[in-house]
């Protein structure tokens, strides 16, 4: 029987964060869960590798792919998805909002590492838990915290503080953060405040122009004890980028003689998440636990565009407010079942403008915003999960969510009302045995659905340099998914394989309209369902200690391989061709992986040691939308081969603090991640401490 992860991972800093008990989250491990699918990244993972922002630290220590636009981006790709089809969530609540793009986003990048306490990221469709944009997995992201003392003797309850901060060379910037908490015997607090600034960014190559940006952060925990196994939790978690330039835009990318804008600046990225979380363990009639969410949250993206050569600058704002609700039970009934039921709502509210600027005059003229005025979305849903326990020794775990969605807006061109809805009712079915002495294999079959949002209902914006049209006449994406599992431990090893197939109806992508003049940059596309998307992969991963028991070596390496395909029947009007039939789909990565040599010394002065290769093969599997994004080489993304060394080690005698170095790209390998809109870092130094006060 499968022993899952626990679902707390006691963090490092210099508070003592309690153990995190989840007792009814819908995000438990099941018993048909294996590491092929779950990796459980702790803080203190995170920050051994020296990564500047969250989805960067989470490609190194989870294997994560992940594609930047920008600096200020970072958008992680699961199962071959990326954008709205990966879920993000905190605590909980949903960061995906009916906003949230279909292509790479910053969201992950709006979350501080020093908040986190551990990353889980969950591959493959998760529609049955979490609903809607949970095709290609999961990233759930749990944030510090300081529990109450609940009156043990000798439980902690003094005043803590810590500071940390990292220095990175490639960028000449720097992150840093101040950590306080608290305890009494019936409540516990816990906030952080963040700063980082990051000057243009340093490949191999040269500087990337149009890269810096600046931003801070806070984030506040307060939990009360409410009586015996009862617990009340609110946290606030304020995130703002400032002036971060969309820097494939601005710099002349594949195919391009000049770059598609003048101006691209997100002059702010202001994103503010509030819940209030109730925990109860106390057995009742319809839970044996149960956890209720309220979330009230904001973001606010201010923008500055202008195309190249244009003398108009777009001065564009959108505002999205969301309230949200969510509750979990669970429930043993007889030996034979633990059910983890549940519902869950959320309501978007968008408020968008655009001011039109004339450069060399000055004259401002207002605008229609690139979402349609009165745009609203509510997502909705029902979900029940049974763990048949009978059937001992093979594990079962059914599982069905119903859902409902609709929106509304006033379309600007006709002034009339577009309205409509959408529903769902997905399933899911694992199955799992232990076919010999630690090695377990488990087979899934489960449905995903994706409902389109308003970033593709109500919203008309620029792409690639050209115009991007809404539809309000879009059908939900639906997927069958597969996969085979195979999770094998030992004494002084252990691995997992997974193979899958993912079959996407319906994809939403984008058809060119009208394809202007001779120049690149004048184009206009329509949202659309683009087909079938059918996804195909393998994943695998290796750990073992070397030497004996007690050798502190160790090895791990992963891999990861993905082959999509799309089939679209449209024909082409003006070449009567078929473009989108039986072509790569897009944004597809290569053949990735990475390996990993740690020496744990545990020595007065130094901890560990880790020596770490990145490496991907050459993509040139090109879907026809990758042959004119600027962003990807039309002959293909090379392959590449990267050197890490970390080191880190104590400060002092106290629990905590310690210091951290790392020499990273020690090849000064001249690459670009597959799909990327910059260059990767070249060779740089990254200095950190963290100190326990």
């Amino acid at each position: 029987m499968f022993v899952p992860t626990p679902p707390a991972v006691q963090d490092p800093a210099p508070a003592p964060v309690q153990e995190t008990i989840v007792t009814a989250s819908r995000s438990n491990a099941t018993a048909t869960t294996t590491s092929a699918d779950v990796t459980v990244v702790s803080s203190e993972e995170l920050y051994a590798t020296g990564e500047r922002s969250l989805p960067r630290m989470i490609q190194k220590a989870a294997g994560v792919f992940v594609q930047e636009t920008n600096l200020g981006g970072g958008a992680p790709i699961l199962r071959g998805l990326i954008g709205n089809q990966i879920l993000i969530v905190v605590d909980g609540v949903r960061l995906n909002d009916s906003s949230t793009r279909g292509g790479p986003n910053q969201s992950l990048n709006g979350i501080d590492p020093a908040i986190v306490e551990r990353v889980e990221v969950v591959r493959g469709p998760t529609s049955v838990l979490y609903g809607s944009d949970a095709l290609g997995g999961v990233i759930l992201i749990w944030t510090k915290q300081r529990r109450p003392t609940g009156g043990v003797a000798g439980a902690d309850g003094e005043l803590h503080a810590g500071v940390d901060g990292s220095y990175q060379s490639v960028t000449d910037g720097y992150r840093a953060s101040l950590e306080v908490s608290g305890a009494g015997e019936s409540y516990g607090w816990l906030a952080v405040g963040g700063y980082h600034d990051w000057d243009d960014l340093e490949s191999a190559s040269g500087t990337v122009d149009h890269t810096g940006y600046d931003g801070e952060n806070f984030f506040g925990s307060w939990e009360s004890s409410l009586g015996r196994a009862r617990s009340l939790r609110a946290t606030t978690l304020i995130s703002k980028d400032h002036d971060v330039p969309r820097t494939d835009r601005l710099n002349v990318g594949f195919g391009q003689t000049n770059p598609s804008n003048d101006e691209f600046l997100f002059a702010i990225q202001d994103r503010q998440m509030s819940a209030l979380t109730y925990e109860d363990a106390n057995p009742g009639l319809f839970a044996d636990a149960l956890q209720a969410r309220v979330s009230f949250r904001y973001y606010n993206e201010d923008r500055e565009v202008r195309s190249f050569g244009s003398s108009t600058r777009r001065m564009e704002h959108d505002t999205i407010n969301t309230l949200g609700f969510g509750i979990d039970f669970k429930k043993a009934i007889g030996t034979e079942h633990l059910i983890t039921y549940g519902f869950d709502v959320d309501y978007d509210e968008i408020d968008s403008g655009r001011v039109d600027v004339n450069v060399n005059t000055g004259v401002q003229t207002p605008n229609v915003g690139n979402f349609a005025p009165g745009s609203r979305y509510t997502a909705s849903g029902v979900f029940l999960q049974d763990e048949l326990l009978s059937f001992d020794p093979i594990d079962v775990t059914v599982g069905m969510r119903y859902g409902f969605y609709d929106f509304a807006f006033k379309d600007p061109t006709s002034s009339k009302r577009e309205d409509g809805d959408f529903d769902s009712l997905t399933g899911s079915l694992a199955i799992g045995s232990e076919v010999s002495k630690g090695v377990r294999v488990v087979g899934t079959v489960a449905q995903g659905f994706r409902a389109p949002n308003l970033s593709e209902l109500a919203r008309d914006a620029t792409f690639a340099g050209g115009t991007e049209l809404h539809n309000a006449d879009l059908d939900p994406e639906q997927s069958l998914y597969g996969e085979l599992a195979l999770e094998v431990t030992a004494a002084r090893w252990n691995g997992a394989l997974a193979l899958f197939v993912n079959s996407i109806s319906d994809t939403i992508g984008r058809r060119l309209v009208n394809a202007g003049g001779p120049a690149i940059g004048d184009e206009t596309y329509v949202r659309d369902n683009a087909g079938t998307v059918e996804l195909y992969g393998v994943e695998g991963r290796y750990s073992r200690r070397l030497g004996g028991a007690d050798s502190p070596w160790s090895f791990d390496t992963r891999v990861e391989w993905t082959y999509g395909k799309q089939y679209d029947d449209f024909v082409d009007p003006t070449t009567g061709a078929q473009p989108f039939l039986d072509v790569p789909a897009t944004k597809v990565p290569p053949l990735y992986g990475s390996v990993g040599l740690g020496y744990l010394a545990g020595r007065s002065w130094l901890d560990r040691a880790d020596l770490s290769m990145q490496w991907a093969t050459s993509q040139n599997k090109l879907a026809p939308q990758d042959l004119t994004d600027p962003r990807i080489d039309p002959n293909g993304t090379n392959g590449w081969v990267t050197l890490d060394f970390d080191v880190t080690g104590p400060i002092g005698s106290g629990r905590g603090s310690y210091w951290s170095v790392g020499l990273h790209n020690l090849l000064d390998e001249e690459y670009r991640m597959h799909g990327s809109g910059l260059d990767a870092p070249g060779f740089g130094v990254v200095v950190g401490v963290h100190l326990s006060l």
